[in-house]
């Protein structure tokens, strides 16, 4: 149902959009769409998946958990998170090392919440220089820089060796019900687990973290390709800055996808450098790098839901050192 709800807040959106932009002029923009650079873009989605995929095997190198099954662990929690809502398809990949390698739930669960964590974190640190070199010129995006930064440091302590949330979560549950606290006082206990657990080997978690800031200057970087493709001319830096605002306009918990305030937010703050028509085009090819692995990932997601290897044993897990 909120899968729906989204759907028709996405087409409403997108409806009121497109009465401000003809929507022959799209038409017209994707007729003109550079094929070299549109090829290149696309096909960063297949190397974003890939890159995804090998730092997922890093983070869990104390498991058996191979590349492969990593890449298809990922498609397939594309796919789900295009039908569940919140997310939830990246539960698979808790449900997998659990199920299948023998990780504890607790700490399976934990480390998908790292991993998303350390995504947002890395996505906020190109943000923050995007709009340092936007603000020179256009000044009042300055505003936007202490939220963005505050975010991106506030992440940062929170996966930092020291038990910065388990310590708030546990402060937390001395104001809220008994059924809440309990369940606060869980994850403050997995949490602490998984970050003793992550930064017991150093050189394993300063890869993941760089491989993370490599991954979204990527996703970055993918965009200001699709921008090449739509014949714009947008500085890296800057579209930096615009990408990484509209994705984080794109995650909030209204629409299908991100479709359409995401959108909107393209149209907004590339204005600088797009005209309506190219923004909008940018925004379905925005939209295009979530659909690719979500149609890629279906046929796994039968395997990967634990829904036809039940009684697989589950591995031993390693202790990484």
């Amino acid at each position: 149902m909120k899968k729906l709800v989204g759907l028709i807040v996405s087409a409403g959106i997108l409806a009121l959009l497109y009465t401000f932009i003809d929507i022959r002029s799209i038409w017209a923009a994707a007729q003109q769409t550079r094929p070299a650079w549109l090829i290149a873009g696309l096909a960063f989605t297949g190397l974003l998946t890939l890159l995804t995929s090998w730092r997922f095997t890093i983070i869990v190198s104390g498991t058996h958990l191979g590349f492969l099954e990593a890449n298809r662990l990922i498609l397939a929690a594309s796919t789900l998170n295009m039908i569940l809502p919140s997310k939830l398809g990246d539960l698979a990949k808790a449900h997998v090392l659990s199920r299948r390698h023998g990780m504890k739930a607790s700490l399976s669960l934990a480390i998908v919440v790292l991993e998303k964590a350390v995504d947002m974190m890395s996505l906020l640190f190109w943000g923050v220089f995007g709009i340092i070199f936007v603000g020179a010129t256009q000044p009042a995006m300055l505003w936007l820089l202490l939220p963005v930064s505050s975010a991106a440091l506030a992440i940062a302590v929170l996966i930092a060796p020291w038990p910065v949330l388990p310590f708030v979560l546990r402060s937390l549950g001395g104001v809220l019900p008994t059924r809440l606290t309990l369940a606060l006082e869980a994850f403050a206990a997995s949490w602490q687990e998984m970050l003793h657990w992550f930064w017991l080997g150093k050189v394993r978690a300063s890869r993941v973290l760089l491989l993370s800031l490599v991954i979204w200057g990527a996703h970055l970087f993918q965009f200001w390709l699709f921008c090449q493709a739509v014949d714009a001319h947008v500085p890296l830096l800057a579209n930096a800055a615009f990408a990484t605002l509209s994705i984080l306009v794109g995650l909030l918990p209204l629409t299908f996808a991100g479709v359409g305030t995401r959108d909107t937010a393209i149209v907004f703050f590339y204005a600088p450098y797009l005209v309506p028509q190219q923004a909008a085009l940018l925004g379905v090819l925005a939209t295009l790098r979530y659909v690719i692995p979500a149609i890629a990932g279906a046929p796994f997601i039968a395997d990967f839901a634990g829904l036809t290897d039940r009684n697989m044993k589950a591995a031993p897990v390693r202790e990484d050192r």
